[in-house]
């Protein structure tokens, strides 16, 4: 008698029933659709904040090169400008936009001003 019921007990414990598992999987189905999309708006926030961060650090730069030169500087491209800043020592490192994008440069033609913008993001920040 002591066997047949250890047997019933073990047909009991053997696993999940299909069902169980179907409602597992459309619980775990219904908290990825509410958490994806969030994460993805953060991760696209993040890469925002990094480039409107560099665009400051290449203005910073910008106007620290005109204090010390009274001049921006005065290349063909805006990866040329930025080299110059780097070499000049106003830059440590040189900027990647975390989107792929390219810093543009654009000086005013008077030469008083320059503004940063992304090809990306484009104009973060205040100018």
């Amino acid at each position: 008698m002591r066997t047949n019921f250890r047997w019933r007990h073990r047909e009991r414990e053997r696993g999940f029933t299909l069902i169980e598992m179907v409602v597992a999987l459309f619980i775990a189905a219904v908290i990825m659709a509410i958490t994806l999309p969030n994460l993805q708006v953060a991760g696209q926030k993040a890469a925002e904040t990094a480039c409107e961060g560099n665009q400051r650090v290449i203005r910073a730069a910008l106007t620290e090169y005109d204090l010390t030169f009274h001049t921006f500087p005065v290349e063909a491209t805006s990866a040329l400008v930025i080299t110059d800043l780097k070499n000049a020592g106003f830059l440590d490192s040189t900027p990647d936009c975390p989107s792929g994008g390219n810093y543009i440069i654009t000086i005013a033609p008077n030469g008083t001003t320059a503004t940063v913008s992304c090809s990306v993001h484009g104009q973060l920040g205040n100018q």
